[in-house]
């Protein structure tokens, strides 16, 4: 590895200036003469030689690659300073794929916005395509379903021709052996393209891919294929779009149509929970004027029976409504590819005439929403509130008949206002959408810990034990400026079911409970920080095309708050941003009191027959006996599913109060309003910078910085960025030994601290992240022992049953930490106990040291009765003894389901004092400092355990980084509350 290299593996030097780099230093230069280490200092001095003009010239390149507007530096020439040794670090986080990404933006002459993407790491090139107010909002009253039905028509239009530019272009640029021999690629196939090949067959052929989708504001249309024949893929998909192909598909090809109603209808799910519940809420709503009450994906009785008894033809109204809502001022286009954005330029230039050239269709901007009032059927009788019980097919592939879903949903009525009428630009203030308010509401409903929803819901057996079934989960079904429907699901048991009226009470209890303390500005920023860490900095890909098409629609382009920005994040404001902060915060608000008024609410529950006929029946609710089959049961008339309103009980709410009651009074619990985590930073810092030098006789020796903000030349600095000279850097030692006596006992410790460019050999495989230097470390705790080598089948099953009944005492620990990024993992192995942790570096030494103060606590707990072994920790620990192949499995479920908790915690107790010592191993951004103050805590948790003096014994580095299985097992990114919502590879885009 090159020095270039090796500096650019670690810091956050962008690889595109590695080449300058090199030519900068010299091996000869006098600021690299003196190679010796100053002791008496602890300081190094860093061979970089770097002239002013290059130095401008980098700060410049490393500024815009990190999202920062680079500003040239004044230098004092009168000033004595030392300018050979100057580096620039950045301020904050480095933007997630700015090294990798380069964005452009253009207006084409009819009006389309196109944002070109180069993604040195794309693995296909991939386009989309979204067109604002041709949506299912945009249904005639005659003919729902229509704009459904155009996304077909126009996917399923002719855009064959020869396309002879573009094919001597795609041959000039791909002009290869490998292209110009393979047979899908030939001349002779690209020379006899028929003039009627249908899109989807030509790009089927050359291994590629698309499709479309119609949300209530916008369609989408999208494909993907091969480097190689993205220029003729954007030419053909260009002439989908024009009202030639649309006249000819819906003139001269009439049979289409009635194939694609058939197609549209086949995609109407009847059978699923969602979209049962999606068309039975639909139904509700009673204001015609509402364009939801009419909403649709649309069917063959609403787009061919039901126009052919009124006498409607269709094909008129395809053109009309491509014509008036295929408008190319609205729509916007993403192209990703691996070339130049001068060259994805070229290619686009057939798209200047496709769509409607209107100009009178400019949005109009209003701070008021543009829907009627949504007048909503909530099913009130003269005996009060109603609710609906929907039955559940058997064909729903989520189809469980012991798991019934509670569905509660309220309209909302957020809007998205632009600073300008006839702008696509991002506005100047960030624009708060519904994602981020349900992300928000997710934190605080479907917390988890002593006193939220989730906790009490769990104790009284309403919903299922483990797993994410029962976590209360938000979503918005329908998402457009000035109308939302905000949805709040949560999986019921049978007990829960039985007794669905007191479980709706809580959820209304756990409302107010949020709203009975004012919400405070820095537990917003909080959240947001969180949204932050898993939706943007941890982000394991980069959004796509379909998801920068989509946000273009909502979020603009540009400014502070829309896409195509490098260092900017539009989905969520930031956390520094103390407007915003109080914004989301009066909008959270004005939405809670929306959700806790139990008339506004439309409240559901998605139940199995065996749930309805066997446990309909609780203490407060009433026995459902009456046959889906006959009245009252009603019939929904899209999905044909039966449901039946009945009266929500009216001891319902004094149930749970009841239940409630005896809980705070005999355990002491009771619902609390959501509180600050201190394991989350609200200000990221840098990730500091490590810089690594191969010496002349081929080793290696690396420097750090003890803070990347740090600088013995403050006034030189610019935006973005701190410049640093050599006298900061510090160097690096890669192992030490540490010994200290505590209690008579000599204590060994050893600190390893893996450099980055060893991170791949050796380091902790970590999941999936940004190509950047991020804020993410990890450390490993191996607490050296010779025990767990000497254990027999039956202790090693008693000892794994000691890790795992931890992880239930650590619970809200590991919740907390959860939401901060952090995850642990325990394991035995052959050198002793393992411990590893990840996480953001600002939090993770604190969370280390609380882990293991409570870690060498539990044996005590577990031997004076104080903790009890629950019934899911020895299914676990069955599941880990039925590996081992020592003993039979019955013996194995005899040696665990027997074993008391008091021997149990003997077992924990004697592996805890066999320690002889201990390795702390640290990797990514943490700093020497940071890691031998842990080493220190750790010396002392751990050091009333040393009872004996053998030599201290040095496993195999290797053997000890295995993978981890991180815990806790639903702390996945993906199965926290609410990042689904914020998260692309969460699947937050619809599609």
């Amino acid at each position: 590895m090159s020095r270039s290299e090796s500096i650019a593996a670690s810091g956050p030097i962008p690889p595109q200036i590695f080449g300058e780099l090199k030519h900068w230093h010299r091996d000869d230069c006098d600021c690299c003469i003196n190679d010796d280490y100053e002791e008496s200092s602890g300081q190094a001095s860093v061979p970089i030689h770097v002239s002013r003009r290059k130095f401008v010239h980098y700060t410049s390149l490393i500024a815009g690659l990190s999202g920062f507007s680079a500003v040239t530096p004044q230098v004092n020439a009168s000033e004595n300073v030392e300018k050979r040794n100057i580096i620039a670090v950045p301020l904050s986080p480095i933007a997630p794929f700015s090294t990798t990404r380069t964005y452009r933006t253009i207006i084409l002459a009819n009006g389309l916005q196109v944002v070109l993407v180069k993604d040195s790491q794309a693995q296909r090139s991939s386009v989309a395509l979204t067109i604002e107010g041709a949506g299912q909002f945009s249904d005639p009253e005659e003919l729902p379903g229509l704009a459904h039905l155009m996304e077909h028509i126009v996917l399923s239009s002719n855009s064959g021709g020869k396309a002879k530019a573009m094919q001597r272009k795609a041959r000039r640029i791909w002009n290869d052996d490998k292209y110009m021999t393979d047979s899908k690629y030939s001349n002779e196939k690209i020379d006899n393209a028929a003039g009627e090949e249908d899109f989807e067959d030509w790009l089927a052929d050359n291994e590629g891919d698309s499709n479309g989708f119609t949300a209530p504001g916008f369609v989408c249309f999208h494909f993907n294929g091969p480097h190689e024949i993205l220029p003729e893929g954007l030419e053909r998909f260009s002439r989908l779009f024009t009202i030639d192909a649309i006249e000819t598909t819906v003139k001269e090809y009439p049979y289409k149509i009635p194939r694609e109603i058939k197609r549209v209808d086949s995609e109407l799910d009847r059978a699923s929970d969602q979209s049962r519940a999606f068309y039975w809420l639909k139904s509700r709503f009673t204001n015609l004027q509402h364009p939801f009450s009419r909403l649709g994906a649309g069917s063959r009785e609403t787009l061919q029976v039901n126009p052919s008894k009124e006498g409607i033809d269709v094909r008129p109204f395809l053109l009309k409504f491509f014509r008036k809502h295929y408008v190319a001022s609205k729509a916007t286009l993403v192209v990703i590819g691996k070339e130049e954005v001068r060259t994805l330029d070229r290619w686009i230039s057939s798209f200047s005439n496709v769509m409607s050239q209107s100009t009178n269709s400019a949005r109009v901007c209003t701070e008021q929403p543009s829907f009627p009032e949504a007048i909503v059927d909530k099913g009130r009788s003269t005996k009060g509130a109603t609710q609906a019980i929907i039955l559940r097919s058997k064909e729903d592939a989520q189809y469980d008949e012991d798991i019934q879903t509670l569905c509660m949903e309220w309209p909302l009525s957020l809007t998205y206002t632009r600073d300008r009428c006839d702008s696509r630009q991002a506005p100047t203030q960030h624009v708060i959408t519904a994602p981020a308010v349900g992300f928000v509401l997710s934190q605080m409903i479907a917390r988890r810990g002593p006193g939220s929803l989730r906790y009490f819901l769990d104790k009284f057996g309403w919903i299922p034990k483990g797993g994410t079934r029962g976590l209360p989960r938000i979503s918005f079904p329908v998402d457009v400026s000035g109308f939302q429907v905000i949805r709040v699901e949560i999986g019921l048991t049978n007990e829960g079911f039985a007794n669905r009226s007191a479980a709706i009470a809580a959820v209304f209890e756990s409302i107010r409970t949020i709203l009975s303390t004012p919400l405070q500005r820095d537990l917003m920023k909080q959240y947001l920080a969180a949204a932050w860490l898993h939706g943007y900095f941890f982000a394991p890909r980069a959004p796509d095309a379909i998801s920068l098409a989509v946000d273009a629609q909502r979020y603009g382009i540009g400014g502070n708050g829309g896409i195509a920005v490098q260092g900017n994040w539009h989905l969520m404001p930031s956390p520094s941003d103390d407007k915003c902060a109080d914004k989301m915060k009066e909008i959270i608000t004005d939405t809670l009191k929306i959700m806790s008024d139990e008339e506004a609410a439309i409240i559901s529950l998605r139940a199995s027959s065996k749930a309805i006929f066997q446990f309909s029946g609780g203490l407060i609710d009433q026995k459902i006996s009456t046959s889906p089959l006959l009245k009252p049961w009603r019939v929904e008339r899209v999905t044909n599913a039966r449901y039946l309103l009945e009266n929500r009980a009216y001891g319902g709410s004094s149930y749970f109060k009841s239940l409630y009651w005896f809980s705070g009074t005999f355990d002491g619990e009771k619902m609390t309003p959501p509180y600050l985590n201190p394991l989350i930073p609200t200000v990221f810092r840098a990730p500091r910078p490590v810089l690594e030098r191969q010496t002349a006789w081929g080793g290696r020796r690396y420097f750090y910085l003890e803070d990347a903000n740090a600088s013995e030349i403050p006034q030189k600095s610019i935006v973005g960025l701190k410049l640093t000279n050599q006298n900061i850097w510090s160097e690096l030692q890669l192992s030490q030994t540490l010994e200290v006596d505590y209690k008579d006992s000599r204590i060994l410790w050893r600190l390893w601290q893996i450099p980055p460019s060893y991170v791949g050999l050796i380091g902790l495989p970590l999941p999936m992240r940004p190509p950047e230097s991020t804020i993410e470390c990890a450390f490993v705790v191996q607490l050296i022992s010779e025990l767990p080598s000497q254990l027999t089948s039956n202790q090693i099953a008693l000892a794994n049953l000691w890790l795992l009944s931890f992880d239930d005492e650590i619970l809200d620990l590991a919740e907390l930490g959860s939401v901060a990024g952090i995850a642990y993992e325990t394991s035995l192995n052959q050198a002793g106990i393992r411990l590893c942790f990840r996480g953001v570096s600002q939090t993770l030494p604190s969370y280390v040291r609380r882990f293991c103060r409570r870690f060498i606590q539990h044996h005590m707990n577990l031997v004076d009765g104080t903790t009890i072994i629950s019934d899911s920790a020895y299914q676990r620990a069955e599941i880990e003894a039925s590996r081992s192949p020592k003993i039979s499995r019955l013996q194995k479920q005899q040696n665990i389901i027997r074993a008391p908790e008091r021997e149990v915690g003997v077992e924990g107790l004697a592996l805890m004092n066999s320690i002889a010592g201990g390795y702390l191993i640290s990797q990514g951004d943490v700093l020497p400092n940071e890691s031998r103050l842990l080493v220190t805590s750790l010396q002392q948790i751990f050091g009333g355990f040393k009872v004996s003096i053998d030599p201290f014994p040095e496993p195999p580095l290797r053997e000890v980084m295995y993978k981890p299985y991180w815990k806790p097992r639903d702390a996945s990114s993906c199965l926290l509350p609410g990042v689904t919502l914020i998260s692309d590879a969460c699947g937050r885009v619809p599609r």
